[in-house]
């Protein structure tokens, strides 16, 4: 099966599961998102209020990306019945 006829597929049926990040899901897209920034991906948000030489520099703008909803990913989570849910990392919240 296509991955692109599950998330279709999985779109028609009613969610389960909350919408907020686990923590698994954030630090992951937190610790790619900095491997993308660090590979010279650009920014997804002003750097205007950045200090580029602070050493946290790149997990601040992940981290600000995350919470300002800009980044066009997917999870892809399984329920314990088997069957699976997507969610945009757009339309989920930080729950801390």
């Amino acid at each position: 099966m296509q991955v692109r006829e599950e998330v279709v597929r999985a779109a028609d049926t009613p969610r389960i599961s909350q919408p907020y990040f686990t923590k698994y899901e954030y630090t992951t897209l937190l610790a790619v998102r900095q491997q993308q920034l660090a590979e010279g991906a650009l920014p997804m948000v002003s750097l205007e209020d950045f200090n580029t030489n602070d050493p946290k520099f790149l997990q601040k703008v992940a981290e600000r990306e995350i919470l300002d909803r800009k980044l066009p990913y997917l999870f892809r989570r399984r329920l314990p019945d088997g069957s699976v849910e997507f969610w945009s990392a757009a339309e989920l919240e930080v729950a801390w």
